[in-house]
């Protein structure tokens, strides 16, 4: 494909992202810029989102609430909550996923500043520095 087809199939998604979120994401937006890297992470965006084969949309959508929240992720949070919206999720289902994405960041935290912890305690133990 020659770079002018791809500038058009660029331009063709996004006006479909467009059309579904209402907006062009920054991401989007940025990369857009670049076809050869563009066309493939819409597409693989595409397939994840709208084209999952194993879950459901709103799992998915679930899914990326979660992720977004653990990430601490305010832009991808905002596009996701209202896509899971427009996919009739509940206030409570949406909710929950922020939970659980809330509590796996906290563990994942914590996990790592406990293991640091212990290897202190331990060197500690060992006669190392206080």
């Amino acid at each position: 494909m020659d770079e002018v087809e791809q500038r058009e199939r660029v331009r063709k998604v996004l006006e479909r992202v467009k059309e579904e979120y209402g907006f062009v994401p920054l991401v989007s937006e940025v990369m857009s810029d670049r076809p050869d890297v563009y066309l493939p992470y819409s597409e693989m965006s595409s397939r994840l989102f709208f084209r999952p084969k194993h879950l459901d949309r709103q799992t998915v959508e679930l899914a990326a609430i979660a992720a977004s929240t653990a990430l601490g992720s305010k832009n991808c949070l905002d596009v996701h909550i209202l896509q899971a919206i427009k996919l009739g999720l509940s206030e409570e289902a949406i909710m929950e996923a922020m939970m659980v994405g809330s509590f796996m960041s906290m563990n994942g935290s914590n996990a790592i500043a406990f293991r640091c912890l212990l290897a202190a305690q331990e060197n500690c133990d060992e006669g190392g520095p206080r």
